[in-house]
């Protein structure tokens, strides 16, 4: 009886919550807890500067109305928390706390999840960890900042494809432009990756299969992702769980390159 009572509602009662639904409640937390409760406890002071910058950031014109524009259109709610948290560095830990707070209430995966004041897409939590959030740990700083904006951007478009499928194509392309970035910097090579990927491997210090590893996924980016579209060919269509796989992988052979590169 009392593990049942820590289950929500809706799993208690096996009452289904479709993704649509659980976005609209989504928002309304947002709205409840974030752009009324939260934001009216920033000093007016800091508010009212930091107002402007949010409208900026998104695009929207200040036109009297304050936040109160932002209205229910769900991507555009999240992106108005990621602008809060850029326009309010003194209250970025409440901030985090809140929209922590109400990613937990969900009904359902979401397609998103926070982490580090952005919003990144949602997948598999211990791949997430290791694949995703460590990497972009370990590509900080300026050496990496070649490699890293492509890998974000990839992770920006995976998740705008919830709602645009095309954009799937674009985050192959972003991954491998990403992964072909650092084979540069780790052999000293100004070369595409196709020529780089022997050296590459050698580097990297893994063994022989991963030679044919990195061959198909060079292979399957050329196919479905850089060469897509090319002469009037129509893009292929892809599914969001195998392009959310290249990202991992994407993210596998950076990894074993950073950190032995780290360590040499």
């Amino acid at each position: 009886m009392g593990q049942s009572m820590t289950r929500k509602f809706h799993e208690r009662f096996n009452i289904a919550v479709s993704t649509d639904e659980a976005r609209k409640r989504f928002v309304n937390r947002v709205q409840n807890e974030i752009l009324t409760r939260f934001w009216w406890s920033v000093p007016t002071s800091i508010r009212d500067t930091a107002e402007t910058t949010v409208l900026t950031i998104l695009g929207l014109r200040d036109s009297g109305h304050g936040l109160g524009a932002i209205g229910e259109d769900f991507w555009l709610n999240v992106r108005t928390i990621e602008a809060m948290y850029r326009a309010l560095p003194g209250n970025q830990d409440s901030l985090s706390s809140n929209v922590e707070a109400i990613m937990s209430l969900s009904e359902v995966d979401l397609g998103i999840r926070w982490q580090n004041g952005e919003f990144l897409p949602s997948g598999a939590p211990l791949l997430d960890d290791k694949l995703v959030n460590d990497v972009l740990n370990c590509l900080a700083g300026p050496r990496y900042e070649g490699v890293r904006k492509p890998f974000h951007k990839g992770l920006e478009h995976l998740l705008q494809s919830v709602t645009k499928p095309a954009l799937l194509v674009d985050v192959v392309t972003d991954m491998y432009e990403a992964l072909e970035a650092l084979a540069k910097i780790v052999t000293g090579r100004d070369r595409d990756l196709s020529a780089n990927a022997e050296s590459f491997i050698s580097a990297v210090k893994v063994s022989e299969g991963y030679k044919r590893v990195l061959k198909e996924y060079i292979d399957y980016a050329n196919k479905l992702g850089r060469h897509a579209g090319e002469k009037g060919q129509a893009k292929p269509p892809l599914s969001r769980k195998e392009v959310e796989s290249f990202v991992y992988l994407t993210g596998l052979f950076i990894r074993l390159a950073v950190i032995e590169d780290k360590l040499t």
